[in-house]
């Protein structure tokens, strides 16, 4: 692991008495979040490089990605639309498709930890952290990071669905 990365962090940690550091703060809001953090691996000092997001924007996303490739696949004339935008006939198509899929059980999730060594980089060991939780929030990274490096995590593998239209 690049010293330089561990020392950094550990400096950028002291600093805000955080035991994390944000890495894309532009890019955080209440459902995701990027940050680094200080962990062990095999008895030696890493940078833990993660992106931590809620269970909730999990299963829309699975929704959202098979519901476009059966739009385009459906109607080939979608292929490269901007499926992210709020209106169009493409976006009327992916909400029949994706309410469709939502009344499936196939698409349900439970909260998951994948560590990627193999993809380790000067950002450090990617770590992507799916959580059951409202909202992502400094209390929710501390916990996790705190339950990460003490072995004491317990994942829930309780599988969830979403209401696609609660507006809540």
């Amino acid at each position: 692991m690049n010293t330089k990365l561990i020392s950094k962090v550990k400096g950028l940690i002291q600093k805000t008495g955080k035991p994390f550091v944000f890495t894309a703060p532009e890019d955080n809001d209440e459902s995701q979040v990027q940050f680094q953090f200080l962990g062990s691996k095999d008895g030696k000092e890493v940078v833990y490089d993660a992106f931590l997001y809620t269970l909730e924007m999990e299963y829309f996303a699975k929704i959202h990605e098979e519901a476009t490739q059966l739009v385009i696949d459906e109607n080939p004339k979608f292929k490269g639309a901007d499926f992210d935008v709020m209106d169009g006939p493409h976006i009327e198509a992916l909400e029949e498709i994706s309410a469709e899929l939502a009344k499936s059980d196939e698409y349900d999730v439970a909260e998951f930890i994948e560590e990627r060594p193999e993809d380790a980089d000067e950002d450090g060991i990617p770590l992507d952290v799916c959580l059951n939780v409202t909202s992502i929030t400094e209390e929710a990274i501390v916990k996790f990071v705190t339950e990460f490096n003490d072995g004491t995590l317990k994942l829930d593998d309780t599988v969830y669905s979403f209401d696609m239209w609660n507006e809540n």
